[in-house]
């Protein structure tokens, strides 16, 4: 099994299933044993912290259908949801759900009011470069509504062979009010190829990617540490 970031995230959805009394044979050969291990006393905390875990939906298909996935990975009690976010290396990068790297249809559907403001009609390489450099402070409420699509995030990364986690509950968050001069950019229109760091307050919030000749094409990645720094979470 090759292990790496998905890994850690099935291992980490097992051990709550498993640790919740829910059935967990769906994510045999999935996850890491080793990873389960580590992973049990840190989630058993966790979950004293959030209402009770009552179902395992991660693998279900999302709304959309065709080959989204679901944005919920567990229902909770008291009809909330959660998802899992992890992260096994030192980026911090976490992609949100549906927009993070997503085909230009899909991000069509969930700009539609930002491209009829750029009179865009569909996107394309060019014209994404556009719209992020015109209406970042459009586009990033977006994609953090889709990184906080649940009630609670449960975001698990490790620092130095260990795990660490933080939850973030939705309803907890004013309305952050994203200030457009507050962005700036380590690229601009012409001198970015593949990658774009975006900043706000000086302070890196995400990493937009954008390749020819690899898959996925094009990908958007908040930096976690950062964001809760910026969001004061």
């Amino acid at each position: 099994m090759t292990i790496n970031n998905e890994t850690l995230g099935q291992s980490a959805e097992k051990v709550i299933c498993d640790l919740s009394g829910l059935d967990s044979s769906h994510l045999n050969g999935r996850s890491d044993e080793t990873y389960e291990k580590m992973l049990t006393p840190l989630l058993t905390k966790a979950l004293n912290k959030i209402p009770s875990v009552i179902r395992h939906t991660g693998l279900e298909e999302g709304k959309r259908g065709g080959h989204s996935k679901s944005s919920i990975d567990f229902y909770l009690s008291k009809e909330q949801s959660l998802s899992v976010k992890t992260n096994k290396n030192s980026n911090m990068k976490v992609c949100p759900s549906e927009v993070g790297q997503s085909s230009w249809s899909v991000l069509n559907k969930y700009f539609k009011e930002i491209l009829q403001m750029n009179n865009i009609k569909n996107l394309n390489r060019d014209n994404f470069k556009q719209i992020v450099f015109s209406s970042i402070n459009l586009l990033i409420p977006i994609y953090l509504d889709h990184l906080l699509s649940c009630d609670y995030l449960l975001w698990i990364y490790q620092k130095k062979s260990k795990f660490y986690y933080k939850i973030i509950q939705k309803s907890n968050l004013s309305r952050f009010n994203w200030n457009v001069n507050m962005f700036s950019f380590t690229k601009d229109i012409n001198s970015w190829n593949e990658s774009c760091t975006v900043k706000y307050n000086g302070i890196s919030l995400g990493e937009f990617q954008l390749h020819s000749n690899r898959s996925p094409n094009k990908k958007f990645r908040f930096n976690m540490q950062n964001l809760c720094k910026i969001l004061k979470v």
